[in-house]
């Protein structure tokens, strides 16, 4: 259906009204937009070219998820994650390398744990369950102790499910408060992944509340499902539309969504696809540049998905100049660089449609980082 009027300009005023509130509301000390990215198990190589082919990454980064390990099937420890699909591992060489480059750049490097591999190619559950529901105390015991082996600054959770969880919600707000809490006695930082919906999956931006105090962000993993542009809704099957129909994709509304849950502007992270440099429409404009300055007048952070950077917009300076452009106040964009929805000037309009939150994570265990929806 055709778009009114007034949902065309509902996009720069959300905007505007997220600024005016960002001038209110002075950040805490040591606090501000996170750039977090994602080096996944597969894709060392791939990443570490990238690193050294634009070196503006290691000046824009502020922290990186060495996504290398998963829970043991024992549900009481770690091991490490294969490379691809014949199970060979992650080596210590791997780890130290990456840990050297993020130290080298002044760059938190995080322990990300999952529980999806090349081998398995799947989100499994009872996996993730068996660790921090059946065996949290051990789990994060060699959670801890793996971050003091390898010299690293905290631990990104990135534990999940697809499908309807939500009793699991109470177990995981537990081991959460407990992580969080071993983590700080070490001064050190826990972060964790959602699903970008209220309404399916495990977890998700229902159970955000649950961690207030607990995490230092939260990275909302909708990547080309996410654009302040968006009008699309979120219908889980065989349940009603998601939030009364609300546009859940758009950046602002995440953002709000965790301001009402305890969060910080600045500890709310959106993430966004690095195998595309062009998604979505209206807003400012579908360029990754455009998201940018989107997110930044928000007052929110980056994440990465994932730190390959297929894209060739990806490797340009205009966008790590618009990232580290995030990392400052966003007044000075919001007066020189002027909102403009771009919908009416490409005389394409989108109606609202079912977006599956499936599809972008999905993506994230090919081999490429091509997605094939």
């Amino acid at each position: 259906m055709l778009v009114s009027s007034i949902a065309r300009y509902t996009v720069p005023l959300a905007i505007a009204a997220s600024l005016a509130a960002a001038g209110v509301n002075a950040q805490p000390v040591g606090s501000g937009p996170q750039v977090m990215g994602w080096v996944p198990a597969y894709g060392i190589d791939a990443s570490l070219k990238a690193f050294a082919a634009t070196p503006a990454i290691g000046q824009s980064m502020t922290r990186i998820g060495l996504q290398f390990w998963n829970p043991s099937v024992d549900g009481k420890g770690l091991v490490l994650a294969p490379v691809d699909a014949t199970g060979k591992p992650v080596t210590a060489a791997n780890i130290r390398q990456l840990q050297h480059w993020a130290r080298t750049h002044g760059v938190q490097p995080l322990l990300t744990v999952y529980n999806n591999s090349q081998v398995v190619n799947r989100w499994d559950w009872p996996l993730a369950r068996r660790a921090f529901a059946e065996h949290p105390d051990d789990f994060t015991a060699a959670l801890v102790a793996a971050v003091d082996k390898w010299e690293l600054d905290g631990v990104d959770l990135d534990l999940e499910g697809e499908g309807d969880f939500s009793a699991d919600r109470t177990a995981y707000a537990a081991f959460v408060h407990q992580l969080s809490a071993a983590l700080k006695a070490k001064g050190k930082i826990l972060t964790v992944d959602s699903f970008h919906s209220p309404c399916d999956n495990a977890p998700n931006m229902r159970w955000w509340s649950d961690w207030a105090g607990d995490v230092a962000t939260i990275q909302s993993m909708g990547y080309e499902d996410l654009y302040e542009g968006s009008k699309a809704t979120f219908t889980p099957e065989g349940r009603p539309v998601c939030e009364g129909g609300a546009a859940l994709f758009r950046y602002s509304w995440q953002l709000d969504y965790g301001m009402k849950a305890g969060y910080r502007r600045d500890q709310i992270v959106m993430g966004m696809p690095t195998w595309v440099d062009a998604w979505g429409s209206g807003g400012i404009g579908p360029g990754v540049v455009d998201h940018l300055r989107e997110v930044r007048a928000l007052g929110a952070g980056i994440g990465l998905w994932d730190m390959q950077l297929a894209a060739p917009g990806w490797s340009k300076i205009a966008t790590w100049d618009a990232v580290q452009a995030l990392r400052r106040s966003g007044n000075a964009l919001a007066h020189h660089q002027p909102m403009v929805d771009h919908d009416g000037q490409r005389g394409a309009a989108a109606g609202a449609m079912a977006v599956s939150e499936r599809t972008s994570t999905s993506a994230r265990f090919r081999s490429t980082p091509i997605p094939t929806h």
